[in-house]
């Protein structure tokens, strides 16, 4: 491919996958035309499988590994197309396109790990993906996904159509639920804890990036809001990633540029200084909401259950200007942390705050969550 074409490619698309138009942009059909001539680059993808999200839609994706040794130095980049074909309905292929921008890379034996996600109706789909990096290198892959309800699951009614492929934004879907709630929009803040689904791991892995931004994006349809403030953060390394007022879901490309820069193996000095740091920062990230000028109705902690146990002194949170917001601390719990666990230092925050700490692990449990925040009271008012 022409040098000026990789450019334009690699502009195309958001860090987050998503749906692009074909017509408008020739070039994202011609890399997924195998070339006689095509320099290969070392890849690993591997597809994830598609489950039931919280959204009652199917999620599934991939996960890619890169060896870094094949890059030196700065202004590097990858632009990944994803086609998806459904097999049944006589529907046409839809194309994602995802662009990620490298840090500067030094001499490194390390894998650099990145995941993408879309959403699916029932049925069977064949996908091709290619990435594509700066020099005009070229990874492939190719699989089939089979999207179905599971035995327990058959009496779920599903929010998409069958054969039928979306990004996380539902972008273009006319079966989207935003705004049809009749439940009062609130103002809502959503403090997403970017951290790995399991508490005693220390990297975020590609999968659960993928899974987080599902998480996000099926609270945001779901929850009738006027507004949303959205802020991601990160105990181990007690930093925000992102910080976005009048946030919408046509933004959750940014979170995912901001989940996919976030390496949890590098911390900073003055970080280990401070053991109870975290303590801190999460004190400090509730206050913020506590004192704000147009405090947001409800507060969300969404997230996994953190490995940090220690308790927010009450004399760390201050008291609001005005009404306090209601917080609730959705605690996603996958299946393989169904052991019983001590409270950790979010949920024992949200409770000095006279909230609530909600665990998640199926669709049920999610509904059931958002009846509670649409509420604004539940048993913590």
């Amino acid at each position: 491919m022409h040098p000026l074409a990789i450019a334009l490619l690699l502009a195309s698309a958001g860090a987050a996958q998503v749906i692009v138009d074909p017509a408008r942009f020739g070039s994202i059909v011609k890399v997924l035309e195998r070339q006689a001539d095509e320099k290969p680059l070392r890849c690993e993808v591997t597809p994830i499988k598609p489950s039931l999200n919280f959204g009652f839609r199917f999620q599934a994706g991939y996960v890619v590994r890169v060896p870094m040794n094949q890059y030196s130095g700065p202004e590097h980049g990858w632009a990944m197309v994803t086609r998806i074909t459904p097999e049944g309905g006589g529907q046409q292929p839809v194309y994602l396109g995802t662009r990620v921008r490298l840090p500067p890379i030094p001499k490194t034996k390390v894998e650099f790990e990145v995941g993408g996600g879309y959403l699916l109706g029932e049925g069977r789909y064949d996908v091709d993906w290619t990435l594509l990096d700066d020099t005009g290198r070229v990874c492939r892959g190719s699989w089939r996904v089979d999207a179905r309800l599971g035995r327990h699951e058959r009496q779920v009614k599903l929010a998409m159509p069958r054969d039928t492929v979306a990004d996380f934004t539902l972008r273009g879907r006319s079966d989207r639920k935003r705004g049809s709630d009749d439940a009062a929009p609130i103002r809502l803040t959503v403090l997403l804890n970017a951290a790995p689904l399991s508490p005693l791991r220390t990297r975020l892995r590609a999968s659960d990036r993928v899974i987080l931004l599902g998480l996000l994006s099926s609270l945001l349809e779901r929850v009738p809001a006027r507004s949303v403030r959205l802020v991601v953060f990160n105990l181990d390394q007690q930093k925000t990633l992102l910080r976005q007022d009048a946030f919408t879901p046509g933004a959750l490309d940014r979170v995912a540029q901001a989940l996919n820069g976030t390496e949890l193996g590098l911390v900073d000095y003055h970080v280990l200084q401070n053991p109870l740091g975290h303590v801190d920062f999460l004190a400090s990230l509730m206050n913020l909401e506590l004192r704000a000028e147009a405090p947001s109705d409800v507060v969300v902690i969404l997230g996994p259950e953190t490995r940090y146990v220690d308790k927010v002194p009450q004399a760390a949170l201050e008291e609001p200007r005005g009404a306090a917001p209601q917080f609730f601390n959705l605690q996603f719990r996958p299946y393989f942390r169904a052991s019983p666990s001590l409270p950790d230092s979010i949920s024992l925050a949200t409770a000095k705050a006279k909230g609530r700490t909600i665990v998640i692990r199926t669709p049920a449990d999610f509904a059931k969550a958002i009846e509670q925040i649409e509420r604004r009271g539940g048993a913590g008012k």
